[in-house]
């Protein structure tokens, strides 16, 4: 399933450029690792709604973004429309990847729909179609086609319940997954629960892509002015690629494997870097948490170019966000550049509230709307009783790739700091600093926490047992508690 976004504003995004579905090569010499590139899209389907041109305006923008990697893309192949099962994405792989070796690099994108599968419908498969055929691409035929393949392994997967391919945002904490290992770097738009998103006009027409690979691309091109780089030091890592998607995306929550790896995804050139900037950005919250009836959202931004403004307060009740009856603000007239700051209230007769909510911005042109950030914010203004529960795996090796899962369980919106102690008390690890939760679509309500088994200047923790800790707030009310002790294998 993609689920698509209905704002009332129209979308457009302009392709300047023709696309060829076959190899792309960077005229960058290479001195490193040799870099090549799958994108793989679908947009045309039998037994869910069209998406055409989502998926296929990803890879188009992706793609331009790739180009930018200093070290140059050996090969871009793409792949648009094609109903591959299992044995048809090996074949596909094998032919994109044909003469990597170790210490090269290999990407695979893929933007479709994605479905639940296996008998306990937490699994991940991502329906593929050519529009009259229809195939699924499992989790395992995933693995499967890009295992052989020698050097680094980076999937990105833009599709609802892709965080189901790497076991995160799951309804019980699992510690590995068939990626984990030291060969796949994995990122996917939203946890194994939870739907993805794109967007559409005020008609229902998909008219963009999903807005994860909007922030994506901002985050590794010039356009966004790399966002993603958190150092400026030129090199965008897993870590910082995550961060910045958790950051700009919020309909769903994005997971990576593994947890806080500085393995580089993409490399630039800032002074050799040129693009058409987008009119917005440097988007900041105040605060992502909301805790007072009477509190403002205030967040700030700069723009880039003289533009009309427009705000949306999308809510979520019952676990369904609701698009279709935006809080919408609009500014008044075309706003100069520069940097702006705004506030907005929550909309009337919401007291009480725990609950989620989204913050858009979008530049206006007579009848077209770009999206240009979607942010979440969550809200505690109620004070209903705090329930917790906290829930972990009982051992985990991370000389093997594993990784420590818990799922901290709570009703309604809460702030969460976490840290990992090791069995004299002492702080290791800082997971979580006063952060905002998601809706994850948890059959329970709660929050995925996970650790890679590494401190916090980056060793590896000893063998031993360790606890997490968190501490919890919700509007006044405020909690600690501590989980079972996780047992940190020794290696074999």
């Amino acid at each position: 399933m993609r689920v698509i976004l209905k704002i009332s504003f129209a979308l457009l995004l302009v392709i300047s450029a023709l696309f060829s579905a076959y190899p792309a090569i960077s005229g960058t010499p290479n001195t490193g690792p040799e870099l090549r590139a799958l994108l793989i899209a679908c947009d045309d389907f039998v037994s869910q709604p069209d998406t055409t041109p989502s998926s296929f305006n990803n890879v188009i923008a992706l793609r331009r973004a790739l180009l930018r990697d200093k070290r140059g893309y050996q090969r871009i192949r793409v792949s648009v429309n094609q109903a591959l099962d299992g044995e048809g994405f090996s074949a596909l792989a094998a032919q994109a990847f044909d003469g990597a070796s170790e210490g090269d690099v290999s990407l695979v994108y893929l933007s479709t729909h994605g479905i639940k599968s296996g008998e306990d419908g937490e699994g991940f498969t991502a329906l593929m179609s050519d529009g009259a055929r229809e195939t699924y691409l499992s989790s395992s035929d995933l693995h499967a086609g890009l295992d052989p393949i020698p050097g680094k392994k980076i999937l990105i997967l833009d599709a609802c319940f892709s965080g189901a391919a790497i076991n995160k945002g799951m309804d019980e904490p699992r510690i590995f997954s068939l990626f984990t290992g030291p060969d796949f770097k994995v990122l996917t738009s939203a946890g194994g629960m939870e739907p993805s998103f794109l967007w559409t006009d005020g008609l229902g027409t998909v008219r963009g892509g999903s807005y994860f690979a909007q922030a994506l691309v901002d985050g590794l091109s010039a356009s966004g002015r790399f966002a993603a780089d958190e150092n400026q030091d030129g090199r965008v890592t897993l870590r910082e690629l995550h961060a910045h998607q958790l950051r700009a995306y919020g309909a769903s929550t994005p997971y990576a494997y593994p947890e806080m790896d500085d393995f580089p995804v993409f490399e630039y050139d800032a002074s050799t870097a040129s693009g058409q900037i987008r009119p917005v950005g440097g988007l900041m919250l105040t605060s992502s948490v909301i805790q007072r009836d009477d509190e403002q959202i205030s967040f700030e931004y700069t723009l880039y170019e003289p533009v009309r403004l427009a705000y949306q307060l999308i809510y979520e009740q019952g676990g369904i966000w609701r698009f279709q009856a935006p809080q919408s603000i609009m500014e008044d007239g075309v706003l100069p550049p520069g940097r702006r700051h705004a506030s907005l209230a929550l909309q009337p007769g919401l007291d009480g509230l725990s609950g989620y909510l989204l913050l858009m911005v979008v530049t206006v042109n007579e009848d077209r709307a770009d999206p240009q950030a979607l942010l979440l914010l969550s809200v505690r203004t109620g004070e209903a009783e705090l329930k917790l529960d906290l829930q972990g795996a009982s051992c985990f090796d991370p000389f093997l790739g594993e990784e420590a899962a818990f799922i901290l369980r709570h009703n309604g919106a809460v702030v969460i700091s976490a840290r990992i102690l090791d069995e004299e008390g002492q702080t290791v690890a800082r997971l979580m600093q006063e952060t905002g939760s998601r809706p994850l679509h948890l059959k329970e309500e709660g929050t995925a926490i996970y650790w890679n088994g590494k401190t916090d200047s980056g060793q590896s923790a000893p063998p031993g047992l360790y606890r997490l800790e968190a501490a919890v707030q919700a509007g006044s009310q405020r909690a600690e508690l501590k989980s079972l002790p996780i047992l940190l294998k020794t290696p074999d």
